[in-house]
């Protein structure tokens, strides 16, 4: 509890109020990068898409493993390009490091999601919103 004094100056008196101000601190819990992450990715999803919540977490979890598992091995992703049309594509992160010199970091995905196409042999994105599902390939 904190207080304060107010003083008012007027022709002829001072008037002095008194105050007491309970200041509330603002709690934060602490979150792990990847469930904020997660989190960043599910509100996108959900303004984008108008998806409900408990989809745009399934999209945002699904995502997670896929990258956890790009870094190691290759992928078959499903996914819609921006235009609409429908890809599913063969991709991997296992390259990334030595391309561009710097380990792969899912938490600084914002947007778009970058991945090596194997068969087209390139670096291509798709949106985080615009993620269908994926599975495992050898």
């Amino acid at each position: 509890m904190r207080h304060f004094l107010c003083i008012q100056h007027q022709p002829e008196k001072i008037i002095i109020h008194h105050f007491k101000f309970s200041i509330m601190k603002k709690q934060k819990r602490q979150v792990s990068q990847s469930e904020a992450m997660k989190a960043r990715w599910k509100r996108r999803i959900v303004i984008e898409k108008s998806y409900p919540e408990s989809t745009a977490q399934w999209m945002a979890e699904r995502l997670e493993r896929l990258l956890d598992h790009m870094l190691y091995g290759h992928a078959m992703i499903a996914y819609h390009k921006q235009n609409g049309d429908f890809k599913f594509v063969k991709g991997t992160l296992i390259y990334y490091e030595a391309e561009f010199h710097k380990a792969y970091d899912p938490t600084k995905v914002e947007g778009a999601v970058v991945y090596w196409d194997v068969e087209q042999q390139g670096w291509r994105t798709f949106l985080v919103e615009n993620f269908m599902e994926w599975r495992p390939i050898q």
